[in-house]
């Protein structure tokens, strides 16, 4: 091997350790809200393909496939055996999976600990693909330093490390709209449009709103339409259909062909992925809330409040770094140096489509919009931000080679630094510019069970911590995981005024509560619940990142009166 192809191997080697090391650590110290269902779920899938009955295979609108493979390999890895026991389909709200595993000696933590790690390897190979894809547009220090940069986003970081499906589905969005990029305009190799088919397939196997991507691969199609118009219209436009008929083939067989349930009951799994879908979009629920579908009761939300919803919450989650690189970014059009521009001409208006195609989307959409939903938007401005940032650095230092590879490195390693002050919680990251101009001074998220983890840690020091209850909300996975005793769930009905005979009980059946003060702080039904506890003295709070998280009281130090206000 020569010395380039050394080099070359080199960079994905570091490139591999960069992405892992911050991802890996601590893996299995905490739970969040979502994760112990999507183990129940992915228990089902693997049970279902144990059965060969596929057609179980489903999860209402978002397949979340991707995920559930992922589990699956988890399964296959730390309990193989779940497939042949028996137990059938357990219920994933009714947290059934958990003393499952525990009453066959295993650890519901470790399977999500192992889920976890192969996502995180799964995520690394992706950003390796990317890297590789990102070459046809700029050199290769260029796209390095463009994946290292993206990859150390806080936000980004902290959800590539869960669980989840977002850090999956914008890195399949991404290298499909890139793939598909270098086939119409850099080379035509069918291999790209190939991978850009089926990347677009397992992204919208990881999550159906995955269809946004139709957005960029449509403004490339213009793009490519408008620069060879000149061949002639009606031809350049037949072939650009064929070209689009192919990469949809594609899509439709490589989602059929990584979907066990597609095999089998195809109307199902459309029903219950696209019907969810459109009832969640338009009827702000799911079906088996709204019923049905009903075109009549279809309405489209406050897009503009929404859009300027999102646009603060995307300003909130992003470093001063990122901004700064946008704006730099921005700049890049209309720069005299045509032999620096040219190579990021068509890489500016795919990153700016991609965020813009996700963030008008949830902009129409009914329903929650959570902040991870975007995480597309979030990778494509931080690759536009990188790109920036690498060429205002070129600008600035242009004789000094040295010089600009080390300032590079400082914005990395501050781009890296900003999260790893929300270790290991990075996706709990806040600018500290809006954050020191008063903005999100009370709470700055919708909390995800994070530190609840470490109430359960304290609680588990205690004497005879095995044989004590805690009334914990959020408990399952998030609390339960790592508190020896029993967890009980905090139901939210039970504050509504017609069930306090019910929360009375509760408490009283139980040694600690555990009040998730970041959430039912926050939450004005919560408040009188909130008021009556607090006469008494916590035995422990969690604090993180300023913020009041947990809050415990030993129920043995309630006073007759806290009773008394919690029945009325």
């Amino acid at each position: 091997m020569n010395r380039k192809g050394r080099v070359k191997v080199l960079a994905y080697i570091l490139l591999i350790l960069v992405l892992l090391a911050p991802r890996i650590a601590a893996l299995d110290s905490f739970s969040t809200l979502d994760e112990p269902y999507w183990l129940s779920m992915g228990a089902n899938f693997y049970y279902a393909l144990g059965q060969r009955e596929f057609q179980n295979t489903v999860y209402e609108y978002q397949p979340a496939v991707t995920t559930m493979w992922i589990v699956t390999a988890a399964m296959l890895v730390y309990f193989p055996e779940y497939r042949g026991m028996g137990q059938g389909y357990l219920d994933m709200e009714k947290a059934l999976l958990d003393p499952f595993m525990l009453e066959h000696g295993k650890d519901p933590l470790q399977l999500l600990y192992t889920a976890r790690l192969i996502q995180v390897i799964v995520i690394c190979l992706l950003f390796l693909v990317l890297y590789y894809l990102l070459q046809y547009f700029v050199p290769a220090i260029t796209a390095f330093f463009l994946v290292v940069f993206a990859s150390f986003d806080p936000f980004f970081l902290g959800q590539s490390r869960l669980l989840d499906h977002e850090a999956m589905l914008s890195l399949f969005v991404l290298l499909s709209v890139l793939a598909f990029a270098i086939f119409l305009f850099q080379k035509r190799s069918y291999a790209f449009l190939l991978l850009s088919g089926i990347a677009a397939g397992l992204a919208q196997l990881t999550k159906s709103s995955a269809i946004a991507i139709l957005g960029p691969i449509g403004i490339l199609l213009l793009i490519q339409l408008f620069q060879e118009r000149q061949n002639g219209f009606i031809k350049v436009l037949g072939n650009l259909i064929k070209v689009f008929a192919i990469w949809l083939v594609v899509l439709i067989f490589s989602y059929i062909l990584f979907w066990p349930g597609m095999w089998v009951a195809p109307g199902k799994m459309f029903y219950e992925v696209y019907g969810n879908a459109f009832s969640y979009a338009f009827e702000g629920a799911r079906l088996k809330v709204t019923g049905e579908l009903d075109a009549s009761q279809f309405r489209l939300s406050n897009s503009w409040a929404e859009m300027r919803s999102i646009i603060q919450i995307i300003l909130w989650r992003t470093t001063p770094l990122t901004w700064l690189g946008i704006l730099a970014g921005f700049a890049l059009p209309f720069t005299r140096d045509r032999d620096l521009v040219r190579p990021y001409r068509l890489l500016i208006p795919l990153t700016l489509a991609t965020a813009i195609s996700f963030i008008l989307m949830f902009s129409l959409a009914q329903g929650r919009n959570s902040p991870h939903y975007l995480l597309a938007s979030y990778l494509a401005l931080n690759i536009l931000a990188g790109l920036g940032w690498f060429h205002l650095i070129h600008w600035i230092l242009q004789r000094k080679p040295v010089i600009q590879y080390a300032t590079l490195l400082v914005l990395a390693l501050l781009q890296a630094g900003s999260a790893l002050s929300f270790y290991p919680y990075y996706y709990t990251y806040g600018n500290p510019i809006l954050y020191r101009l008063g903005e999100y001074n009370k709470f700055p998220q919708f909390p995800y069970g994070e530190g609840l983890e470490l109430a359960a840690q304290q609680l588990a020091r205690e004497p005879d911590a095995k044989d004590s209850i805690a009334l914990v909300y959020f408990y399952r996975g998030c609390f339960s995981y790592f508190y020896p005793g029993q967890s009980i769930g905090f139901r939210p009905f039970w504050v509504d005024g017609q069930h306090a005979e019910d929360l009375v009980h509760a408490v009283r059946s139980s040694d600690y509560v555990v009040v998730y003060y970041a959430l039912q702080g926050n939450l004005d039904k919560y408040a009188g619940f909130i008021k009556a506890l607090s006469t008494v003295k916590p035995v422990h709070e969690v604090w993180l990142n300023g913020y009041r998280y947990v809050v415990v009281y030993k129920v043995d130090d309630f006073p007759v009166t806290v009773f008394d206000a919690l029945a009325h």
